[in-house]
């Protein structure tokens, strides 16, 4: 069914708790550039700079559904050549649902640095159109709230890095506004890992030791790579000292990212394995193939862990998927990928010291609701 094929793409649950939205999105949103002059850069930067299918400008439409299906199916294969005429096939319907969700992969195929399409000035016009109907959008309705969602969270990102061919400026403390509506309104994940590090290193906003990790460990529970991955860093390099420096723990940490992290984000996080795996000793790396062991048993059985970002390499993720590669260290020793333990260790408690916060919610976050 397309309706389950669109929730499983957009990875995230449908909490029912009541939230107050943000009213300041629409404003910023209309403060970072108009569409008139978006339009204009469009004309100018995106003419040439992303390959457009030869067969597009004639391919027959279909009706809107199945051309979202072919499409989605395109997309889920990154056969982005295929894809894209599907998607701007159902962009020129009437049916506003179905041009809601062909609009944001198509977006997510233009703000792809991989996938040979790339233009951001079209992405970013792609999703701050999704992006103004965040004032509107339940953020109980799965067939919109995550779609938006990810778009406003995109939207920040372009916002704090600037993308000069639009003049679009660097402006970190709207990029927070944005985070912020996406983390607590709709409680979208990378939204959230990226409001937890900015309250670690106090860039942008007050530093909060306690908010950003529990943000972090909230994420790491429910099998987000990235906030996994970066937990594993803070264990390894021992910079806060709410956090251990263990470097066992740090590998074993980054063995789950590993065996979490969609396709965009998998170079960078094995690179991440390989360099503590070559930084450890074999009683290390035996003790952390213990920890791995049961860091997995305490995830898959965590009461608030949401099971629907676990899906291997989801299909909404950026990226083609990349096979995993044959590594090894400096000194040619090769890396066991693997890193699983026969031996049953102990549960453990918590990644985190006991003065991390367990069970507190930050203010403003939708608390989340154990469903059966």
């Amino acid at each position: 069914m397309l309706a389950e094929r669109l929730k499983l793409f957009a990875t995230l649950t449908s909490e029912r708790t009541a939230s107050r939205r943000s009213r300041t999105l629409r404003r910023s949103l209309g403060g970072a550039i108009s569409i008139a002059a978006l339009g204009l850069a469009l004309h100018v930067v995106g003419a040439g700079s992303a390959p457009t299918p030869a067969h597009a400008a004639s391919h027959a439409c279909g009706a809107p559904a199945e051309m979202l299906t072919k499409g989605l199916d395109a997309y889920g294969q990154n056969q982005y050549e295929l894809a894209i005429p599907k998607f701007e096939c159902v962009q020129r319907s009437d049916d506003a649902l179905s041009k809601l969700h062909a609009e944001f992969f198509l977006a997510r195929i233009f703000s792809d640095d991989t996938g040979g399409y790339t233009d951001h000035a079209h992405a970013y016009m792609l999703f701050q159109n999704i992006s103004d109907s965040a004032d509107t959008v339940d953020p109980d309705d799965p067939r919109r709230a995550p779609f938006v969602a990810k778009s406003v969270t995109a939207i920040a990102g372009y916002v704090r890095r600037g993308l000069p061919a639009i003049g679009l400026k660097s402006d970190l403390e709207r990029a927070v506004e944005y985070y912020r509506t996406a983390a607590t309104t709709f409680n979208e994940p990378d939204a959230q890992f990226e409001i937890g590090k900015l309250h670690l290193s106090g860039n942008g906003v007050p530093v909060d030791v306690a908010l950003g990790l529990h943000y972090i460990q909230k994420l790491v529970q429910e099998g987000h790579a990235s906030a996994q991955a970066y937990l594993a860093d803070q264990h390894w390099r021992g910079t806060l000292p709410q956090v251990s420096k263990d470097h066992a723990r740090a590998l074993a940490m980054s063995k789950i990212a590993v065996e979490n992290a969609g396709a965009s984000d998998r170079l960078w996080i094995e690179d991440g394995y390989q360099n503590m795996y070559c930084g450890t000793t074999a009683a290390e790396r035996t003790r952390a193939a213990d920890i791995a062991a049961s860091l997995r048993r305490a995830f898959a059985r965590a009461p608030n862990a949401d099971r629907s970002v676990r899906v291997a390499q989801p299909p909404m993720a950026l990226g083609r998927r990349q096979p995993t590669l044959s590594r090894t260290c400096g000194n040619g020793e090769p890396i066991d990928m693997e890193l699983r333990a026969g031996i049953n260790a102990p549960p453990l408690a918590s990644t985190l010291t006991q003065s991390a916060p367990q069970q507190t919610t930050p203010a403003g976050m939708r608390p989340r609701v154990d469903r059966p």
